[in-house]
Parts: structure tokens; C-alpha cells; sequence
């Protein structure tokens, strides 16, 4: 295999580019694949001579020294695809095809850290339905990492605060060598020592040690729009986690939790609430003052023969709509009252009233004196 010319095998230029040699190579091994050739075993030997040519030229020391003597440092006369058989670790022909378009092909090229922006920050904020409903200005507490301000997240003060990793050279990158039935593939894994920074911190800031960053207590001030609902989302740009190297910081989002109302229900947009009347108002008819938020009050017309359980509808007086001039609607429900302990005149009334059947003047004029004896005629 030595005496093959590698640049031939992959058909390339010998001043060809790392990016045309990793381009070649992987046209080559998709044609040679054992798994899509029609013949595998000449595949195979194909196949092993391919990837042994783009393990010498990938790798620039291995380049040059072939460039130079004809050959790559300890090759292996006697065995051209380096393989031992089909139990070089691999899973089968799926899992080495995968891997094999995985490498790494650039060589030394350089995977340093770049500023980055922040993680994004969610808490929960909880809201009464009166404050969802007229909207709030709203101070919020909260403790969380901020940018440094000594080091503007960079880590360090000095220009030469960051030195090249002594194990990859600064290319973040390490190439390593692994057997497969075909050769050795040549694989780029992320440096260790420096986690594929390519960098490591010899001057760290003195103000947060080389985080970048530091933890502090804030208050913040959050504006909560009229007619928000529980499961909206506040988006507070640049409050988030402190991006790295100087990258812009990420958002905090509030998540909304409205929180139940004693006398006041929250369908959407729509209130819905109950009121009480006596049953000589639901018989009668008259005029009522229905509460509803915020000492807001709608005045409520009964009509005569008003049954319990009657919803009333007010168009436009319920819920604000997020980020529109509308309103929902405020829905009232009625509940008769009915007395549970008369006296003896009242019930003397209630009996003529009863005994009075279907006539109607009688019976509404007697239902005048229920009414005063009853309630005081109110």
C-alpha cells in the first residue's frame, strides 16, 4: 500500500486542499460502501485503501511526511487496510457509515470559543383577578447570575488572560485513531482539557474568578397588561442568563398564574357572577345593584316572573381582551331567595295568596302587603 499513490486513490491533486480531499473521500466511500456495493468483497479492499489514503492526507504531519519519504510513518507494509477482521468495535456496516461522515476532516482547524448569547430564565408570577383585570405595574424579586461588570463576561482583564491548550494546540479538536474491519478511521473528538475551547484561562478576573458572571439580587419592574390570563407568557428582553465571552445576555419570561376570585369567575374573557334577590322582586319585578370588581357596579332591571337561575347578560362589561380595545361580557346570575321562618301575619298572607289562585288583580295587590310584611317594603 505504500508504494500506492494516496492522491491517485482519492483522485486528487497533490496540492489539493483539506476540503477537496474530504470532499473526495466521502464520494468514494459512498460508492464503495460495502453496504450499497454490488460487489463486496472487491468493495471492501476498495474501501480500505480509500479511507487509509484520507487518514494520511486529513492529517497534516502525516501529509508532509508522505509528501516526503513516499510513505506514512508506521505503515504497515504487510497489512494495507490495517483491519483485523470484522470485530473492530463497530455495531455493523450502519454504525460505520454513520460515524465515517462524522470525522472531522479539517485538521487544525480552530474550534476556539466565540461570545455566545445567555440561557433564557422562567419564573412564575402570580396575579390577582383585579390586577389582571385594570393591569398592574409590578415589582418582581429575583436572585440570578448577571454579567460581571469588572470583566464584561470576557473572564479575564488582560489581553493575554487566555493561552492556546497545550493539548490540542488550540484547535479544540484531537484526532484519534479507531479500527474498523476496513483500516483506521481518523476521528475528531472535542479536546478535553480544554472542552473544545481550543483555550484555557491562566488570568482569571478577580471579581468572579473567570465565570464571567456573578450572582446577585435584583428587583425589576414588570408592566402586567389588562385582561392577561393565567398560561401567558411576559417576555423581559436581556434579563436571562449572561451570554458567554461578552455574548448578550439571554430573557427572563414570566409565566401568569391569575389566582381564583371569592365571588368572581373567569371563563375567558367572559365574568360570570351570582346575585341574590328576594322571590317577591323575582314575582315582581324591580331594580338592583349587582357588585362586581373593584367596586365596580352594574345596575340590574328584574322583570316580573323572573325564575331562579336566570343569567343576565351585560355586553362589553366582563374581561379587558389582551392587546385589543374590547371586552368580554359580564354574565349575572340570579338566586331567589326564599324565607325559611315566617311570622304569623306572614304567613297569613302567604296562605290568601295562595288561596287567591289565578286571578291577577287580587293577587298582585296582596302581593304588595307580602312584600312590605316580608321585607319592610324594600
Amino acid at each position: 500500500m505504500s508504494q500506492k499513490d494516496y492522491y491517485q486513490i482519492l483522485g486528487v491533486a497533490k496540492d489539493a486542499d483539506k476540503n477537496d480531499i474530504k470532499r473526495a473521500f466521502k464520494r468514494l466511500a459512498r460508492e464503495y460502501h460495502p453496504d450499497v456495493a454490488e460487489d463486496k468483497s472487491s468493495a471492501e479492499v476498495k474501501f480500505g485503501e480509500i479511507n487509509e489514503a484520507y487518514s494520511v492526507l486529513s492529517d497534516d504531519e502525516k501529509r508532509a511526511y508522505y509528501d516526503r519519504y513516499g510513505h506514512a510513518p508506521g505503515a504497515n507494509q504487510g497489512d494495507p487496510g490495517g483491519g483485523g477482521g470484522f470485530g473492530g468495535g463497530f455495531g455493523g456496516f450502519g454504525d460505520l457509515f454513520e460515524s465515517l461522515f462524522d470525522l472531522g476532516g479539517g485538521g487544525g482547524r480552530r474550534q476556539q470559543s466565540r461570545p455566545a448569547r445567555g440561557a433564557d430564565y422562567r419564573m412564575g408570577i402570580r396575579l390577582t383577578l383585579e390586577e389582571a383585570f385594570q393591569g398592574v405595574n409590578k415589582e418582581i424579586e429575583l436572585t440570578s447570575d448577571v454579567t460581571c461588570g469588572r470583566c464584561e463576561g470576557r473572564q479575564t482583564l488582560e489581553a493575554d488572560g487566555f493561552v492556546n491548550c497545550t493539548t490540542c494546540h488550540g484547535t479544540g479538536q484531537l484526532h484519534q485513531q479507531v479500527r474498523t474491519p476496513f483500516g483506521q478511521l481518523t476521528q475528531v473528538v472535542p479536546c478535553g482539557g480544554c472542552q473544545g475551547r481550543g483555550r484555557t484561562l491562566k488570568k482569571p478576573c478577580p471579581e468572579c474568578s473567570g465565570r464571567g458572571s456573578v450572582e446577585k439580587k435584583r428587583a425589576l419592574q414588570v408592566k402586567v397588561p389588562a385582561g392577561i390570563d393565567t398560561g401567558k407568557l411576559i417576555r423581559m428582553p436581556g434579563e436571562g442568563a449572561p451570554g458567554n465571552l461578552g455574548g448578550p445576555s439571554g430573557d427572563l419570561y414570566l409565566a401568569i398564574e391569575v389566582e381564583p376570585h371569592k365571588a368572581v369567575e373567569r371563563r375567558g374573557n367572559d365574568l360570570f357572577v351570582k346575585h341574590s334577590i328576594f322571590f317577591t322582586d323575582a314575582a315582581l319585578g324591580g331594580q338592583v345593584e349587582v357588585e362586581v370588581l373593584l367596586e365596580q357596579k352594574e345596575s340590574l332591571k328584574i322583570p316580573p316572573g323572573t325564575q331562579n337561575g336566570t343569567v343576565f347578560r351585560f355586553k362589553g362589561k366582563g374581561m379587558p381582551k389582551l392587546d385589543r380595545s374590547s371586552r368580554g361580557d359580564l354574565n349575572v346570575l340570579v338566586e331567589v331567595i326564599v324565607p325559611t321562618k315566617l311570622n304569623a301575619k306572614q304567613k297569613k298572607l302567604l296562605k290568601e295568596f295562595g288561596e287567591a289562585g289565578s286571578q291577577e288583580a287580587e293577587p298582585a295587590s296582596l302581593f304588595d302587603k307580602i312584600k312590605d310584611a316580608l321585607w319592610g317594603g324594600h
